[in-house]
């Protein structure tokens, strides 16, 4: 679940008073104003490393395994999926995840804010050319808790990119990303309250710096291409048009329930799409995707 919140803030700077490094030919001010998160303190799901996510999962394709896929599965060759089912493959879970298995809970950072040992982040830099340039920041979890609608868990799914700036508050389990903290109720689309039937809870928990433990590309709009900004940094994954995840259970996993039987308010949903399905050629704040978009003057319910 993504809620994009901006939150311009001079408080950056005094939050993180460690010394922040990328590879060579990064814009300085990707990393002056790469975004720190506040993970809500009660928060079971942590960052988790982008390529451990392949050593517990299996591609698949209507629920079924793909016979002749690459083994192992890397960084380097998932983008191969893409000539074995494309946007119908779904990385799998090889355990169940109503175990809660460890690798679905990822990495808390340590005191510095980073990750030790998993990248659990990506850094897209996008130069237009005419003195515009953007820059993503997107955040990897391992599994996204959905929430609990009227006493009933919804909403879950293996897999989980979110994508914000420049200092936010990430919400329990669905990993929403706010600007203040607090209670936010969503039930209502671009309407937050602070109350409700499906709320998502935000505090000053562990911080996280996503720069710290993150893969740096720059993007080329008309080739579409990704360049790592440094010669070890895995590239293939980028392109691969599948899911980061688990497929939507059918009604008939015993795992499953949905609410009245509404697909959206089902226990699990499927998982997310990559990077490179996220809008990275913007020509404004909000993407040019058919949904709509707030870009919100204030940070109090409005």
């Amino acid at each position: 679940m993504v809620f994009l919140s901006i939150a311009f803030t001079a408080a950056i700077a005094a939050a993180t008073p460690f010394k922040r490094r990328a590879p060579s030919g990064v814009p300085s001010f990707v990393l002056d104003y790469a975004p720190v998160v506040y993970l809500f303190s009660g928060e079971q799901y942590k960052p988790a490393d982008i390529g451990a996510q392949l050593a517990n999962t299996q591609p698949e394709v209507n629920a079924a395994p793909i016979a002749n896929a690459p083994n192992p599965l890397t960084l380097d060759n998932l983008n191969a999926l893409n000539g074995l089912g494309g946007a119908n493959v779904y990385l799998t879970s090889t355990s169940d995840v109503t175990t809660n298995p460890a690798w679905l809970k990822g990495v808390t950072p340590d005191a510095s804010g980073k990750t030790g040992g998993a990248n659990s982040s990506v850094i897209v830099v996008n130069d237009h050319g005419n003195g515009n340039v953007d820059a993503f920041y997107l955040y990897f979890y391992a599994f996204d808790f959905g929430g609990i609608y009227f006493g009933v868990n919804v909403g879950n799914h293996v897999g989980d990119w979110e994508h914000t700036m420049p200092v936010v508050y990430s919400a329990n389990g669905t990993h929403a990303n706010y600007a203040i903290q607090g209670t936010h109720d969503h039930t209502i689309p671009n309407v937050n309250l602070p109350f409700g039937p499906l709320e998502d809870h935000t505090d000053a928990g562990a911080l996280w710096d996503p720069s710290l433990a993150a893969y740096y590309y720059s993007f080329d709009v008309g080739s579409q291409t990704f360049t790592p900004y440094d010669s070890t940094t895995p590239t293939n994954y980028l392109y691969f048009n599948g899911h980061w995840g688990d497929a939507q259970y059918p009604t008939n996993d015993k795992r499953q329930h949905c609410v009245l039987g509404i697909s959206q308010l089902c226990k699990y949903t499927g998982g997310p799409t990559g990077p490179l399905d996220k809008q990275l050629n913007r020509t404004a704040v909000c993407p040019d995707n058919g949904n709509e978009c707030i870009v919100r003057p204030i940070l109090t319910p409005k």
